[in-house]
């Protein structure tokens, strides 16, 4: 069945991702939007239309002869494809992906190397094929170490602060995070360089914990990738006794001979098992280029 999803973006960025991610589930119909497309021609052989909107873009009285418009966003500013798709046509005709949604994962980094080198393995260790709906990095670091900086009211620091209230559920993360350049959702850098280490390690147990049971849980399809820098190694086994995947990086394989580094991998392999725990030498993987930092990201689409 043909039909018209009529958009009402004006950034062009957010359109067009979401032009892309609901015409994989509706590959039958004409996507477009009125503030782009200046023809109407798909409407000659759609058998209805639906209307996406957001207020900030658009008066709702401007839409009211439009029957049952869908607003583009919930709280937070989320812009959530799954709610949206299953809005969009009857229950019947209704993709059924929303019903097959499994559980993701959270994996640790815990690198010895300079942060260029981190990022690199994190890319090629993300560059594969991907299922999941949400990809969430949380950079436990200083803010120097941090990969993201923008200034925004979303940062690690408002993370580890709302984390301790007793109404904040791990759902609550997705609110604090944005797009970085690489694909991943995230709070970005501290607002001030120690604020991971100035709260405390209790802290950041906290927060990975929620990430854990967000990750694990049945309702979103969630991946989580943990950057932990600058813990005291007796502070580890806590923090990361929820990940199922660890990796520990070093800069080279003759850096695995030295004692702490020894005795930081048994630790940690004593404490979650061998199979959870992975070295990884730098010297090993391929460094790519870095991304063009062009992705101006208004709002979270997903």
């Amino acid at each position: 069945m043909a039909f018209t999803i009529r958009i009402f973006e004006k950034n062009e960025y957010i359109y067009r991702l979401l032009k892309k991610r609901l015409g994989c589930f509706y590959p039958e119909a004409y996507i477009v939007n009125p503030y782009i497309d200046e023809q109407d021609y798909e409407e000659r052989f759609s058998d209805f239309t639906r209307v996406l909107y957001d207020p900030a873009n658009i008066d709702e009285e401007e839409i009211a002869d439009i029957s049952s418009p869908i607003r583009l966003t919930e709280d937070g500013g989320i812009i959530d494809c799954a709610r949206l798709i299953s809005l969009l046509m009857p229950t019947e005709d209704t993709p059924s992906f929303t019903k097959t949604v499994t559980t993701g994962s959270i994996t640790a980094v815990i690198p010895f190397v300079y942060s260029d080198v981190r990022d690199n393995f994190i890319r090629e260790l993300y560059s594969g094929p991907d299922n999941a709906g949400y990809n969430i990095r949380l950079d436990f670091t200083s803010k120097l170490r941090s990969l993201w900086h923008r200034s925004s009211g979303c940062n690690m620091t408002a993370l580890l602060e709302a984390c301790k209230q007793k109404r904040f559920v791990p759902e609550d993360i997705l609110k604090y995070c944005n797009m970085d350049d690489y694909g991943f959702l995230t709070p970005g850098s501290t607002a001030n360089y120690d604020d991971v280490y100035d709260l405390g390690v209790g802290r950041s147990i906290t927060l990975i914990n929620h990430a854990a049971d967000l990750a694990h849980s049945r309702n979103r399809s969630v991946n989580v990738l943990a950057v932990m820098e600058g813990f005291r190694t007796n502070d580890l086994p806590e923090l990361l006794a929820n990940c199922d995947k660890v990796y520990i990086l070093l800069p080279a394989r003759n850096a695995a001979e030295d004692l702490g580094a020894r005795e930081l991998i048994n630790l940690i392999t004593r404490t979650l098992g061998q199979e959870r725990v992975s070295v990884y030498y730098a010297e090993d993987f391929t460094t790519h280029r870095s991304a063009e930092e062009n992705i101006v990201q208004r709002r979270l689409v997903v």
